[in-house]
């Protein structure tokens, strides 16, 4: 028991380190530097050197005990800096949750709505020719493009002001119209029957969900900094660049994951809540284990009702 702890107390110190110890301590070297050198010597290495000459040529620079002090409070930013980025990125990741409705992102869900309604209707066209004459290579490869255009926006109608808010929602739309099961009602007990390597596949792509929203908090710390030294709004602007392409691919794999342990053990939780399933998962099975989840009435259990504005997919267990 005790080498477990010691194992596991390495492996948190190991993760607190690379998580926030490290990228606290760049944060907190960039914000030393913009003191010292400002917008207008941003990037001048005779400054920077000037002012380090200065440091070793200060009486008490050499003494322990004023080091130890500089090393701490170092040390102590580092720490705070990356308390700060943790909290930013669970704001990023609420705003993954927005649904289009409050006045400020209501005309980012609207523009998104009014790109998919485009595409969706140029797909529909590009169909319709290639009904007409479906020996026509150029229909056909006129309508993959299409229906590409329209689902790189979205595999269902877009309603939210983002992407990744339209991908997590897809997911439970998806599930919704093909089984008939509120998919966040139910995920909780479909977790529970899960072999444990499909457990581990989804906690390390949750993982990488929750680093990318992390690394965007970092990146709003940038930006801030950048008011005061202008390198840090060109590295924030890298970095939040950086996250969103991350948060994009960990968020389509994470949903394509949910997708497929609904397609794969649907048919095992039925069997866990006592109901037959003799072949493929169907709508009415579905509907019936969301009533079970949900302690819905037996008049609801004979007829699916699917919801007309689905939660959000929880992005963790």
């Amino acid at each position: 028991m005790t080498a477990f702890l010691a194992e596991l107390g390495k492996q948190l110190v190991t993760r607190w380190t690379a998580t926030l110890m490290v990228p606290g301590a760049l944060f907190a070297g960039a914000v030393v530097l913009a003191q010292v050198l400002g917008h207008r010597h941003a990037v001048d290495r005779q400054v920077l050197q000037r002012w380090l000459d200065t440091i070793a040529a200060t009486p008490t620079g050499g003494r322990g005990a004023t080091l130890l002090v500089a090393t701490a409070a170092f040390l102590l930013g580092a720490a705070a800096a990356g308390l700060v980025a943790g909290a930013a990125g669970l704001l990023v990741e609420w705003t993954w949750g927005l649904t289009g409705t409050a006045p400020v992102v209501r005309r980012l869900a609207r523009s998104r709505q009014a790109c998919w309604a485009a595409a969706d209707a140029e797909a529909a066209e590009a169909e319709r020719a290639l009904l007409a004459d479906p020996a026509d290579p150029a229909a056909r490869a006129r309508t993959r493009r299409a229906i590409a255009r329209r689902d790189a926006i979205g595999l269902v109608a877009a309603e939210r002001p983002t992407w990744i808010g339209d991908r997590l929602h897809a997911a439970d739309v998806r599930v919704q119209h093909r089984y008939a099961i509120d998919l966040v009602a139910v995920w909780p007990r479909l977790w529970l029957v899960l072999p444990e390597a499909v457990r581990g596949e989804l906690t390390a792509v949750q993982d990488r969900c929750a680093s990318a929203a992390r690394l965007a908090g970092w990146g709003l710390l940038y930006l801030l900094l950048g008011a005061i030294w202008w390198p840090a709004l060109l590295v924030g602007t890298v970095v939040l660049f950086t996250a969103r392409y991350r948060a994009r691919l960990a968020v389509g794999v994470y949903t394509e994951l949910v997708e497929s342990t609904v397609d794969v053990y649907g048919r095992r939780l039925a069997a866990q809540l006592g109901l037959t399933c003799p072949g493929p998962l169907t709508a009415e099975t579905g509907a019936e284990i969301s009533a079970i989840v949900r302690k819905d009435d037996v008049v609801r259990q004979l007829r699916p009702v699917p919801a007309a504005e689905p939660p959000p997919l929880p992005l963790f267990h």
